[in-house]
Formats: C-alpha cells, structure tokens, sequence
C-alpha cells in the first residue's frame, strides 16, 4: 500500500520482531534522546538499533513529542522520495498538514521546521546508511537550521556520511555505538529464556553468550539453531554457533550481498587476522590500498570492532570472522594458505612472534613452519617461549627439522632443562651436522657459521651444567664469554648464571667481586625481562652461599614479581625465584612464608631443570615437615627427591638429599637404618672424606653426613680431625654458609668429647658467622645440643648492643620457643640448678637411678646409644659429677629424683 507514492512502511514504525527485553542501558538514553539535538544510533546490523529506536519512540510518545519516522530501507532513494515521506511523516504524527503541502522545495522544508511551535518533534531515520548524498546534505542542513525545533535519530550501520562534527562540538550530538546496544549477560539470559521455552544447558547458554558478544541477532540465531538441533537430534555433532548455515545466510544477506567485489575478497581475505592494522592488511592482501579499503569496511559498518580508530587498529567480530573465515578454508584452502603465509612474514617482520607462528601453523605447510621456526627459534628463546618452540618442533618431521640448526639448537636446550641429556646431545649433533652441510653449500657464509659455533658452544655449556659437569661450565663459560663479548646479551646473561653457580660448587669464590661487576653490568643491559629473571634466579644461590643474604633476597623479590606478572604467559616461570626465596625464607626463620612458595611453586619446577631450584624446593618442604613434627612424610618427601635425582642423574641433588636424609635419621634415633642408607649409596666413596685440591659441594655434604654417623659411633677424634679440615677449607675459600653448618657440628663434636668451653666457642663463631645472613634454622634443626650450647653463651649476663648479641637474643628467643628446652631463667627452679635439666634429660636420668644401661634406655625412647650418650654428658656437666652413680645420687640431694 502507498500513499502519494510513498510505501507505506518507509514512515510506519515497524512492528518488533522480537519481544523487547528491557535493558538498562536503553531506559537511561531515553532522557539523553529527548534533550539532544542530534541523535546517532550505529553499529552493524542485528545489535538492536532499530529495537532501541521503536522504545525511545514509545517513551517520547508518552511525553507528548510527535514521532516522525522514515525507513530509508523501504523506497527512499532520491531527495524527492524522501521529501515525499517526510511530508507524509509530519502528517501522520499529528502536525499541521496545511503547512507540509506537497511541492514543497527543499529551502521551504528547512524553513517550516525550523519555526515549529508545539511540542518538539522527533524525527526518525533508520537505515541511513542507504541514503544518497543529496538527501544527507539536505538532513545536514535541517539539522543546523531547525536547531532546538527538531530531535534527530539517526541510525546506521556505519558512518551516516551526515556532518555533524560542528554539532559534537557545541555538545548537542548523543552517540550510541556498539558499546551501548550490546547486551551484558543479564540482558542475554533473559532473551534467550524469551526465545526459547525449552530449558538450554547452562554451558551451552554460557557459549552462546560468549560466541555472540553481545550480538542480539547472532543470539537469536543460536537459540533457533539450538532449538532445531533438538528437533532434528543432531546436538551431540553440531556447535550453535560458528559455520552454521543461519549465520552464513545472514551474514550473507545482510552484509556481504551488494558489496562490490573488491571489498568482498578484502574482507575474505584479510579473516584470517585476529586484529587488522593497515600494514598488517597490506602485507595479506598485497596491495597499497589497505588502509583505505579498511577505513571502508569500517565505515560501511561490516562487523568490524575499532580497538584504536586514530591508529587504524580493529577486529572483526568473532562470529562474523568465523563465518568467514570458514568458508575460505573450505572452498579455498590453498589460498587461505598463502594468506597465512604472507601474514606469518608479516608478523616475523615487527617482532610479532607468536602471531607469526600461529599463521605459519594455520598455513598447514610443514616445511614453511620448519623455516619459521627455524628464523624464530633464538628470538623466541629469549623471549621465554623456549617451550613452545619445542612443542610446535616436536610435532613436525624429522626431514623438516634436520635441516633447521637454529631450531635444532633450541630444541637441545629445552631437552637439558628437562634434563634429557642424551636427547640433547643428539640434537646437538645433529644441528653440527646441518650447519655444515649449508655453509658447503653455500647457504651460510662464515660470519653466521661462527654465530651459529657460538651458540653450540653455548649448548654444550647448558647440557654439562644441568649434568653438573661444573669444571667444564666453569672453563667453557669463561671462554665463550670472552668470544661473545656484547653482543649476545641474553646468552652471555645465562652463561654469566652458570659460571656464577660452577663457582659456587667448586669454591671458587676468588674473583667474585668481577664477576657480580659483571653481574650489574648484565642485569643492566636493556632486554628480556626473562633473561633478568633466570640470571637472578641464578645466581642468588651462590650469593646466599657467601653469605651475602640482603642482596641474594633483592634479586629473588625482584625477580618473584616480574616472573608472577609473566606467569601466565610463561608457565611456570615464577618457581625460578620462587624456590631459592623459600630456602631463603626457611633459613631465617620465615616459615609460612617459605611454605606458600613451595606448596605454589614445587610442582611446577621439573619443566625447567634447575638443578638449585629442586633442591631448594624438595629440601624446603621436607625441613618444614619435619620443623611440624611430621618426620614420615618430611622422610617420604626426600624419597621422591632422591627418586628423581636418580632418574635423571643428578648426583649433587642426591648427595644434598642423602646429607639430609642422615641429619634426620640420626636426630629421630634411627642410627642404623642412617648408616645403611649411607653406605648403600654409590656416592659415598671410601676412606675419610677429606677437602680434596678441588673438592665440590657434593664432597661437602658426604663429608656431612659421615660426620653425623662417626660422631654416633663416638669416633670423635676422627671426626674432630675431618670437620677442622672441612672448616678451614670453606673459611678459606668465603663459603660463609658452609662454615655455620662445620662450626656446629665441631660444637657437638666438642660436647660429645666433654669439652662445653670448646662447643661454646665453636657456638659463638657460628652465631658470628650466621648474623649477617640472619640465619635461624641452622641452628634449630640441629637440635637440643646446640639449643643448650646457645642458652648457655646467650641467656645470662649481660646483653650487649651489638649485632651478633641481638641475633644470638633472636635465636634464644626462637630455641625456648621449642618443647625439649627450659627456660633458664625462671625465678623458681624446680631442679634448684641454674642452668636446670630437660625433660628428657630428667627422663633418662630417671632410668638411670633404676639401673638401666644406655642401649635398654635407648630402645625405651627411641634414641641412639650414641644421643643417650650425648644426654648423659649433658647430665653429668649440669650436676657437677662425672659417673652414673654420683648423678642419681645429685639429683636426689637436689629434689630432681624421689
């Protein structure tokens, strides 16, 4: 039907096609509609424009504003067409139809709007995006010339081609986009449960509403997709969203029939990308006029999203994209191939690796993967995406690979880390071979085949680092240091960590203060936030060893928080720093701090294959089980350490566990099954376990736990003899760390042997050497020997102000914190003795008046004969005696024993 040859539907609101959900967001616009002067409605087609439009229109009815509408869709397609419905828009909205004469020029039009007396109307133009160029200059004038006369709408699915800048600029323009029509997910909810009556599964809900991002229509689709897959039985094989028919009908329909050719194959063909920039299309579609076809699609309003329109950065919309991009890959492949291909260049072009390795997947071109890669592998490396590398490697074929050095290369490392050695070597090998084979052919020339040596070289070095093969990083990592100079940071970052951790292992701290110049100097170099996080993570163990705490703590912190923001783009990146900070943690008494890193960190740690970082993180839990009184699963949790040590051939993190596995047994009183567990290792060697010329931390810890079972057998000047030699060595060669750990057990020793003046002094030489580190634990998980040595120096007299005092006060503090030791300065003693007995001293004094011998009092308790020993030598200088029958006989004089 028309009326003076104008459709009827051009100036009747359509009917809703759906019924309205209310929405939020819409009913506060209403007030923003009716004040403006101007009012654009735009995004792409489906998003509710219309639907927003018709409930201003009801609202703005209930005001009392007459509601002109115009449908540029239906018929509108010269000036004089529009003038047509505009008349008969103005009539029908209840305005004066006397004055809207038809024959009215285009300058009477203006004039008689502008002058309008009444309630303010509001004209509505949907579709505007059809108009032609005469009928937007004309609406352009209006607007200006009808001022507060007259409310525009405006609705269209891209840029109206209307100028209304000058009225953005006096404020009297609304703009509704995308971002306002797009339902949130309450508002989706509710219009899915309108549209479909059956009840949906809440994650297929879930996916719909995600899929559509919003998208009213595309939502609609999905649910009668859905409604009709249940219908049909075909839910268990089909999505409701994606490359279904109802979408590629209406994408087709609504935005891709019409469009001019070269427009279609630009969108075709610039789908594959994730984000669209001018060069990025350019370098897809191979031509020089990307940016323009790009301002036009936008423009022209084809589901394309603007992240940053002044950097001409956008995206298409998800479902769209798919839509598209499917039906290339289906009807298209090779050419969907050479598209990713060019889009892979591109990306490797800007330092965009991962998007050029994600094209180079989607290419489907095993061999155009294998160069990219190839290309890639050292910068992708650096980068912290070791990983991924290997993975995509993994997946590809050897023909492919073989021929590949630089990805061959990356390949070897990621196996050192997983500690693969004979994997590694392979690769490396093979890497030789493929270099070799392109510099004969001409294919590399002599510059890049010393570049590619070096970084053999390098390889080699992180293979015999993560066997613990230290002399040979120690020599090696010199060397290619020297060769590399600057110009390869980030590999002279990692050798510079392993030279610092070979140094640490052999002892050889003698030029330290170069080497952490050379340290600062490396941290500060511009580069990988990675490279600074593993050199960190590093070197902070040989820093700790030296007794250099304050610094060794900075670099953990610092490279804890860089790692936690990078974690989850490098997986398992934080347990790098995160471990080494437990041990740190644990050692200063900082327990449940050291206990959230492990229990976050530990199974995250077996990707990278740092032999430091298992060790801390394996030693740390079973120490903190132990310090909570759970010695079964702290004894289980060093199983499985020594389990994989084993497994993987680490003997350094073996000897660590066994020294540990020893302290334990022998504090628990379990002597036999320690010296089992000892000599059952290949590891221990024989003979005294003396510092060699060129002795390693792995000597260190055997030398450890041999000295815990000779001094429980009471070989004690044996023992004595062997842990002088140890403490000269370590003192000598700055491994503060390590002399705590002599100087205690020369203490225990010397108490074992009655000599408390010598165990004092050794006592008091620990504290001096630990204070600066602020390290507790040592001395705690020794137990009540060094406990009562520490009360004895410490508690009474006076306390001086004085580092080493404060520290020893700290450590007093934590050891009567403990069940097994008094508290010497209570006012009442029940034992009337100054320094008073133990409990357990009491209890094993007890059995002695009974006339039990150490062995039976032992098997009683759960103890060695050897630790009996050591109580009754407790016993004897605290009572002033020195035989079994003079002690019962004091205990009884003093009110000890009944």
């Amino acid at each position: 039907m028309s009326v003076m040859g104008v459709v009827l539907t051009t100036i009747m609101p359509p009917r809703a096609a759906h019924r309205y959900v209310e929405r939020g967001t819409i009913e506060t616009l209403s007030q923003s509609v009716a004040n403006a002067r101007v009012v654009t409605v735009s995004s792409p087609a489906g998003f509710g424009k219309t639907t927003a439009m018709l409930r201003w229109a009801d609202i703005l009815k209930e005001d009392g504003r007459p509601v002109l509408w115009i449908a540029a869709r239906a018929g509108v397609d010269s000036l004089d067409t529009f003038l047509e419905a505009l008349q008969m828009a103005c009539i029908g909205a209840g305005l004066d139809a006397e004055k809207f004469n038809a024959g009215l020029t285009p300058r009477s039009w203006l004039a008689m709007l502008s002058v309008q007396s009444g309630p303010r109307p509001v004209l509505f133009i949907d579709d505007a995006q059809l108009l032609t160029g005469d009928v937007r200059d004309f609406i352009g004038q209006l607007i200006s010339s009808a001022r507060d006369s007259l409310t525009t709408v405006i609705a269209s699915r891209g840029e109206s081609g209307i100028n209304l800048a000058r009225m953005r600029s006096l404020g009297h323009l609304a703009e509704v986009t995308v971002r306002h029509l797009s339902l949130d997910h309450d508002e989706a909810m509710r219009l899915i449960q309108q549209e479909c009556e059956t009840a949906i599964p809440a994650g297929e809900m879930q996916r719909m509403i995600a899929d559509s991002q919003g998208w009213a229509a595309g939502l609609v689709l999905a649910v009668n997709a859905w409604r009709r897959d249940q219908e049909e039985d075909y839910s268990a094989q089909r999505s409701t969203t994606g490359l279904r028919n109802e979408f590629a009908s209406y994408f087709h329909e609504e935005v891709i029939e019409g469009l001019p050719q070269g427009l279609r194959d630009f969108i075709v063909d610039t789908s594959i990308l994730e984000e669209l920039s001018p060069s990025a299309c350019a370098a897809v579609v191979n031509k020089d006029n990307a940016r323009t076809m790009l301002e036009e699609v936008f423009e022209r309003g084809l589901f394309l999203a603007d992240l940053d329109r002044e950097q001409s950065r956008y995206r298409y919309y998800t479902m769209f994209r798919e839509m598209v991009q499917g039906r290339l890959m289906m009807r298209a492949p090779e050419r969907a191939a050479e598209l990713h291909r060019r889009a892979s260049r591109y990306y490797v072009s800007i330092d965009n690796y991962e998007r050029a390795v994600d094209h180079a997947m989607q290419s489907k071109d095993p061999a155009f993967l294998g160069a990219q890669l190839d290309q890639l592998a050292e910068p992708m490396t650096y980068g912290g995406l070791l990983y991924r590398v290997d993975e995509l490697a993994s997946d590809l074929p050897w023909e492919v690979v073989q021929n590949c050095p630089s990805l061959l290369l990356a390949m070897s490392w990621r196996r050192s880390r997983r500690l693969a050695f004979k994997s590694s070597e392979r690769l490396i090998e093979a890497a030789e071979a493929a270099i070799a084979t392109k510099v004969e052919r001409g294919e590399m020339d002599d510059y890049a085949a010393r570049q590619m040596g070096c970084r053999v070289r390098h390889r080699k070095i992180m293979l015999e680092a993560a066997r613990d093969n230290m002399h040979y990083v120690e020599r090696e990592s010199e060397a290619l240091l020297d060769d590399l100079g600057d110009d390869h940071p980030y590999l002279s970052c990692t050798l510079l960590a392993q030279l610092l951790s070979a140094r640490r292992e052999l002892y050889h701290f003698h030029d330290m203060l170069r080497l952490e110049a050379e340290l600062r100097k490396a941290l500060g170099r511009p580069g990988s936030d990675f490279a600074s996080i593993a050199l960190k993570s590093s070197v902070a163990p040989t820093l700790v060893a030296q007794g250099k705490t304050q610094m060794a703590r900075q670099f953990l912190t610092e490279a804890h928080s860089l790692a936690t923001g990078m974690d989850g783009h490098i997986s398992g990146l934080a347990a790098l720093p995160a471990l080494p900070l437990a041990e740190l943690h644990y050692e200063c008494g900082e327990l449940e701090s050291a206990a959230r890193l492990v229990e976050d960190h530990l199974p995250s740690i077996r990707q990278w294959g740092f032999v430091d970082q298992l060790a801390s993180g394996f030693l740390v839990r079973a120490r903190l089980a132990a310090a909570h009184g759970d010695l079964a699963s702290a004894l289980s949790g060093l199983e499985e350490a020594q389990l994989v040590a084993i497994e993987c051939g680490l003997d350094r993190l073996r000897a660590l566990v066994l020294s540990e596995q020893v302290r334990m047994l022998v504090k628990a009183g379990q002597l036999e099954q320690a010296e089992q567990l000892f000599h059952s290792s290949d590891l221990s060697g024989e003979g005294e376990p003396v510092p060699t010329l060129n002795p390693t931390r792995l000597n260190e810890w055997m030398a450890i736990a041999w000295l815990r079972l000779e001094m429980q057998r009471f070989r004690l000047v044996r023992s004595r003899k062997i842990a002088k030699r140890w403490l000269e060595f370590v003192r000598k060669r700055g491994a503060v760390r390590s002399a705590v750990t002599f100087e205690l057990l020369l203490a225990e020793i010397a108490v074992l042997s009655g000599n408390r003046s010598e165990a004092r002094r050794s006592v008091r030489s620990a504290v001096e050497l630990a204070e600066p580190g602020g390290w507790l634990r040592p001395f705690v998980d020794e137990g009540e020997a060094i406990a009562s040595l520490l009360i004895e120096s410490y508690a009474n007299g006076p306390v001086l102000d004085t580092p080493v005092d404060r520290f020893a006060g700290r450590l007093v503090s934590a050891l009567r914190g403990t069940p097994h030791i008094s508290e010497d300065d209570a006012e009442d003693d029940d034992f009337g003795m100054g320094s008073g007995l133990s409990l357990r001293e009491v209890e094993i004094l007890t059995m002695v008046s009974g006339g039990l011998r150490n062995r039976e009092i032992g098997d009683r308790l759960g103890l060695t004969e050897g630790t009996v020993k050591w109580y009754m030598q407790q016993i004897y200088d605290k009572l002033g005696v020195r035989r079994r029958p003079q002690a019962a006989i004091r205990a009884r004089q003093l009110g000890i024993l009944p």
